[in-house]
């Protein structure tokens, strides 16, 4: 999170406490936060914890879980507030996290094994094979090359808004009256999107290879079902006690409020019972023979269960071309 979108988030959850508390709000927070959603976060609380006696702002720095500190005759609730501008509390990480982090230990890095291996050359030459470039893309010298060229290839197959770009090459290769340019540039990109399947199946090869360390695994799992998805805050809480972290999760003191940036909308979600019933036994990344995802998977032998589903998937353009990221989603996703 920038410095900028941090300042008027914690702006808005300290005029959520007061709200909460039945303060009147700060003038300097209302001009610095954002008054609507505050109002609709606090009557959110204020609902769903009856009883509660204060809400406190856990301050600016990452000391402990959650952002709000309800307290009421029962004790305390932590609470993480997140304003976003759709739903689905779910993690979209670095292409490294995992071995950034250290679930694997000694393992290289997804953006060094694709270097190491020569998948940006072999992407290159199977772009290079494409005759019919506008002279504005035909300068490999500058450093969005490869996406131009893969953007001009989409534009030459007509791919929708949506559309998935390897369906709509398969489409093109059926279509008796496609263009040249058109079969030649739908053949390329499923040559990349080869490549690519090649390439991650390669690394996952490689990570099967490396030793894991459950400990590191099952405080990743925990801090993304409680809200982390960020690099930052999970390097923040990483070395927090996990144990502790159960025991928040475990007694139902910890919620993940999510306010809608343009609706207001609040929803919520209990780590607790998304985890019940997880015995936390063996818990190691799962990697698949054939496949691009990996999932977190804890339990004893006879009672596996899966609590994240990680996906390795290019967002831009198509797969194999630009920005590699890790998709995180949570059991019920």
């Amino acid at each position: 999170m920038g410095k900028h979108e941090r300042g008027w988030v914690e702006a808005t959850e300290k005029l959520t406490a007061r709200l909460a508390n039945g303060a009147e709000p700060d003038a300097d927070l209302g001009d610095r936060g954002r008054l609507d959603l505050a109002e609709s976060l606090a009557e959110r609380l204020r609902s769903d914890f009856p009883r509660l006696t204060a809400v406190r702002h856990a301050g600016n720095s990452y000391d402990s879980l959650g952002d709000l500190i309800v307290e009421t005759p029962g004790g305390e609730t932590f609470v993480e507030a997140k304003f976003v501008a759709s739903g689905g509390t779910r993690a979209n990480l670095g292409q490294d996290t995992l071995t950034q982090f250290e679930l694997f230990e000694g393992a290289t890095a997804w953006s060094d094994f694709r270097e190491e291996i020569g998948f940006p050359e072999d992407r290159e030459a199977l772009l290079r094979e494409f005759d019919d470039y506008p002279d504005d893309v035909r300068d490999w010298s500058y450093k969005s090359a490869v996406y131009d060229r893969a953007k001009h290839l989409k534009n030459v197959l007509d791919v929708s808004r949506g559309q998935h770009t390897g369906s709509r090459a398969d489409e093109v290769l059926a279509d008796p009256d496609a263009t040249e340019p058109q079969r030649e540039a739908a053949r390329i990109i499923n040559a990349i999107l080869d490549l690519d399947r090649e390439e991650k199946l390669a690394y996952f090869d490689h990570l099967r290879d490396a030793e894991q360390n459950p400990r590191n695994v099952e405080t990743f799992a925990h801090l993304i079902v409680c809200g982390y998805h960020t690099a930052d805050a999970l390097e923040a809480h990483f070395d927090d006690d996990l144990d502790e972290i159960k025991r928040l999760i475990e007694t139902n003191s910890y919620r993940l409020y999510e306010v809608n940036r343009n609706s207001g909308t609040v929803t919520v979600e209990n780590p607790s019972e998304l985890l019940a019933g997880f015995e936390w036994a063996d818990t190691r990344v799962e990697i698949p023979e054939d496949g691009t995802s990996v999932s977190v998977v804890t339990g004893p032998p006879d009672d596996r269960r899966r609590v994240l589903n990680i996906a390795y998937n290019w967002k831009n353009k198509f797969q194999g071309i630009q920005t590699p990221s890790m998709n995180v989603f949570v059991p019920e996703a």
